[in-house]
């Protein structure tokens, strides 16, 4: 990216990261740590024009997910959707514009930020 001027790059955190999860420690922190490594790299990088930027989602309905709750997945999924202002639980195709928007030039002044995907659960 240093040799062609420049680029960006899209890390993913979490809504745990500033919303708290429980009986998840591990992966909060881990979460968090995204975001401090984001910011870092961010003025570290963009002496270099390669931005830094994060995404922040909500429960993602995916396989992995589905496995994790188990036999409570509906009842969690539906708690989540529950507790957001837009009321549905979030799923990967709903990334994809926020990424596309940090990957391209409309966002060419924005770097070391950390954008929440989670349907209105943060207000940040």
């Amino acid at each position: 990216m240093r040799k062609t001027g420049g680029g960006s790059i899209v890390n993913i955190s979490s809504l745990a990261a500033v919303h708290g999860m429980a009986y998840a420690i591990d992966y909060g922190v881990s979460k968090a740590a995204v975001i401090g490594i984001t910011r870092c790299l961010a003025r570290e990088l963009g002496r270099d024009w390669i931005r830094v930027n994060s995404v922040a989602p909500s429960l993602v309905l995916t396989e992995g997910t589905t496995s994790y709750f188990g036999a409570k997945h509906e009842q969690v999924t539906k708690a989540i959707a529950g507790s957001q202002a837009l009321q549905r639980n979030l799923e990967a195709v709903d990334l994809v514009g926020t990424i596309a928007f940090l990957l391209s030039t409309d966002s060419h002044f924005m770097t070391g930020q950390t954008l929440m995907v989670d349907g209105g659960t943060e207000f940040l």
